[in-house]
């Protein structure tokens, strides 16, 4: 009777230690994921602003002549 309670105090541990592992991963890659997304969003935002501007540019008149 020991053992088995030698055993499933180990298993419980184990899959208590796995809980966790699985939580601090998906943690990890959620706050990977939130960097990663405000990197492109920044990039995004850049190249819609550099778009803007060359449309501004093409909608004005030419001012050379």
């Amino acid at each position: 009777m020991n053992e088995l309670e030698q055993w499933l105090r180990q298993e419980s541990h184990n899959y208590i230690l796995i809980a966790v592992a699985a939580i601090l991963f998906f943690v990890i890659k959620a706050i990977i994921g939130y960097i990663t997304y405000r990197h492109y969003d920044r990039k995004l935002n850049d190249i819609e602003h550099k778009l803007n501007l060359l449309m501004q540019r093409q909608n004005e008149p030419d001012r050379r002549s």
